[in-house]
């Protein structure tokens, strides 16, 4: 085989594939003459030089915020939820159970080659029995708190995110990185989103070896949590439930518009130098558009942040599942986590 076919090679199974790339490969398969295969082969090579083009926005970033000491360069994203209890040897019952669900966000300083993973239970959300965990409001205040403790001195931002609308596209984010600038915290600030179906990037490999030494520890607390991001690579690092919710998407609604046909942009960059305004585009080569996005009658900025709010806990219906239905399989003499 490696003598006679040894440009051939077998298919390794993928996840989180471009389905727009799957669509366009069809077309080029199914095309019935010359020209709808060259459409369709002409279409797919666009689609694929913006995503390499993308991707090479993404590294030139990294390059400049390890050769700049004022520039920082995050990347952030949610992992698939963890499950307490998890064994290497699992009882199939306990596959079916709704289990203790523990969520991890990570944020990933790329020049320094260092992911901080935020971890908090069902119990320690904005929302009941963890409803509104991946929220805007639970994402910024991660982001927040993750800022204010590692990128104080740092004039110039670039975020990357994947295109998830609900967590990370959307007024409430824009909202807030227009704030800092407005109120000086961060003089420049750039937010890029990569294309869907290309979002791979550093804080999802540093995920990939979080799993891997989840997938082969057995798991009963949340000490246990702590052991496997910790153990798993160097670089990986447990930051625990010390930080504070806050309703940034009421706190502001009151000061910022929404961006119209934010979906479209991919791109969006705004100065302590142009208050109020935020220039966006689609992909890093194209012309921008400019919004100011300051709500008329809005004369003052103020830089104090919202008030923070207490996790709504659990319900008593969901605790008694759990005791009932969830803690029998946890390891003997283990005190349940979410007592």
């Amino acid at each position: 085989w490696r003598t006679h076919a040894h440009d051939v090679k077998i298919m390794k199974p993928r996840t989180d594939v471009c389905q727009h790339c799957d669509k366009l490969r069809e077309k080029v398969k199914l095309a019935r003459n010359e020209v709808e295969f060259g459409e369709a082969s002409k279409s797919l090579a666009q689609h694929l030089e913006s995503a390499h083009e993308e991707r090479q926005y993404y590294r030139d970033a990294i390059a400049t915020a390890r050769e700049d000491d004022t520039a920082c360069h995050l990347t952030f994203d949610f992992a698939q939820q963890l499950e307490i209890p998890y064994h290497v040897r699992q009882v199939g019952p306990l596959y079916f159970k709704v289990r203790f669900r523990v969520q991890l966000f990570g944020i990933c300083n790329e020049a320094a080659k260092q992911q901080d993973n935020y971890v908090f239970h069902e119990g320690q959300a904005i929302g009941a029995d963890g409803s509104k965990a991946h929220g805007p409001n639970a994402v910024l205040s991660m982001i927040d708190h993750y800022l204010s403790a590692h990128c104080a001195d740092k004039t110039s931002l670039l975020l990357h995110a994947d295109n998830c609308v609900g967590q990370n596209k959307n007024r409430t984010v824009i909202g807030y990185l227009l704030w800092r600038t407005m109120t000086g915290q961060t003089e420049n600030i750039e937010l890029a989103f990569m294309r869907v179906g290309h979002t791979r990037c550093s804080v999802d490999g540093y995920f990939g070896l979080l799993k891997q030494r989840y997938r082969s520890t057995d798991v009963d607390t949340m000490q246990d949590v702590r052991h496997v991001i910790d153990s798993s690579c160097a670089a990986n690092r447990t930051v625990e439930f010390t930080w504070q919710w806050r309703m940034w998407d009421e706190f502001l609604s009151q000061m910022f518009k929404p961006i119209e046909g934010i979906r479209k942009y991919q791109h969006f960059r705004m100065s302590s130098a142009e208050p109020g305004v935020v220039h966006a585009k689609d992909g890093f080569m194209d012309e921008e558009t400019t919004f100011n996005l300051v709500k008329a009658g809005v004369t003052t900025i103020t830089s104090e942040r919202p008030n923070p709010v207490l996790p709504a806990g659990m319900t008593e219906k969901r605790l008694a599942y759990l005791d009932k239905q969830v803690a029998p399989h946890l390891t003997q003499d283990t005190v349940p986590p979410w007592k």
